[in-house]
């Protein structure tokens, strides 16, 4: 236990001196209108490290003079300017951040709206009625169950309109009578019946919204996924295009410098400082690339959400035109199904927002700040003298 307990000691103390080590870069960049997040400056740090590694012995603490050393160079290399490999390093550090920042908004955010249906639904499970003849108990838990749902679909509980549209719901599928039977339930019981009830309620309300009967302020969200995934896919698709044509560029000019060494062109090229260029290029692209295959999966789930969903709105017009009665087996299981399309689609529509966020944050470094060293000339000339060196 000894061992362990020191190993783990050191470990922590370890994690505490790097932390400071970080600190104390950002906080001299600052000092100096440098613009540093901490998460870059422990980037760098690391990256000094492992570029030096007899000076910096993982193994063992670091003396005073191993700190100050190290703070130096990364300050050095974070102050830089008209550096590709810096502005790269930036753009990952920016990415990873983005990404971590805008998951953690979306669980915030879920669970959020988690609390607060939760908060309802204890009070819902923990009423107890007198008896079947308590009115005073059942209108009580009907204002609950009518805030639960409105809360569930993210409504406001205030909304006169709502509330009288999400009462009239629930009357048909748990009328009032019946509410004594639902507090003779156990407890995971209530729980289940209430998550039932919010889908049926929530599906007949966007079946009337579907025939122009009701739905008020439910939001089309199959819509608003689609409309969100083409319009960031049209996006990702032009800026891909453009950081394809800038690679396939900055290839083409460094392979026939380094193909034809003795061509006096060739050798003007600064093939050394292209290839930092071409990294963050590629970079770029390979972010971009990421959006793409993540944007192209909700683009699937999407066109699925929308068949399925129009082809259960069909099937209940069908239905509820044709009989003036109809069995709640068949029509119950299809509204269930637009509730739960149209909750999945809001979670599409809310990871497309934070996509179409980060997107819009790495658009930063779509046009680099360092100067560019591959010009439009030196391209074309080298086109026309690979032409006429390899005529095709």
């Amino acid at each position: 236990g000894g061992l362990k307990e020191r190993k783990s000691c050191e470990t922590a103390a370890r994690m505490d001196e790097i932390q400071k080590i970080v600190f104390e870069i950002a906080d001299r960049c600052q000092r100096r209108n440098v613009p540093v997040t901490d998460m870059l400056a422990a980037f760098v740090a690391k990256a000094v490290i492992l570029e030096n590694p007899a000076r910096f012995q993982l193994d063992r603490a670091l003396s005073p003079d191993d700190v100050e050393e190290l703070v130096s160079l990364a300050i050095k290399r974070l102050s830089a300017e008209d550096d590709p490999a810096l502005e790269t390093l930036r753009m990952q550090v920016a990415f990873d951040s983005m990404y971590v920042q805008r998951q953690e908004a979306l669980e915030k955010e879920r669970a959020a709206a988690k609390r607060a249906y939760s908060l309802i639904e204890q009070s819902i499970c923990a009423l107890k009625l007198q008896s079947a003849k308590d009115v005073g108990g059942m209108s009580q838990m009907h204002r609950l169950f009518v805030a639960a749902l409105l809360t569930k679909t993210g409504q406001s509980v205030q909304n006169e309109v709502y509330g009288k549209e999400v009462a009239a719901g629930l009357e048909s599928v748990l009328p009032r009578a019946n509410l004594h039977a639902f507090t003779a339930l156990d407890y995971s019981d209530k729980r289940d019946r209430l998550v039932d009830l919010h889908h049926y309620v929530l599906g007949i309300r966007l079946f009337n919204k579907a025939i122009g009967k009701g739905g008020t302020g439910l939001i089309d969200k199959v819509s608003e996924a689609s409309s969100g995934v083409s319009e960031l896919q049209e996006a990702v698709r032009h800026q891909y295009h453009r950081a394809v044509s800038e690679v396939d560029s900055y290839s083409k000019v460094i392979g026939f410098a380094i193909d034809n060494p003795d061509d006096p062109l060739a050798q003007s090229v600064p093939v050394r400082r292209l290839q930092d260029e071409l990294t963050n290029r590629r970079q770029y692209l390979a972010f971009l690339e990421s959006f793409q295959s993540e944007v192209a999966k909700s683009v699937d789930q999407v066109s699925g959400l929308i068949s399925e969903y129009d082809g259960e709105i069909e099937e209940l017009t069908d239905l509820v035109g044709r009989k003036s009665a109809v069995p709640k087996e068949k029509v119950y299981p299809l509204f269930e199904g637009l509730a739960r399309k149209w909750t999945e689609a809001d979670e599409v529509a809310k990871h497309v927002d934070a996509l179409v966020n980060i997107l819009t944050e790495l658009q930063a470094f779509e046009v680099p700040t360092y100067t560019l060293q591959l010009t439009a000339a030196m391209y074309d000339a080298t086109r026309k003298t690979a032409a006429a060196v390899r005529p095709y």
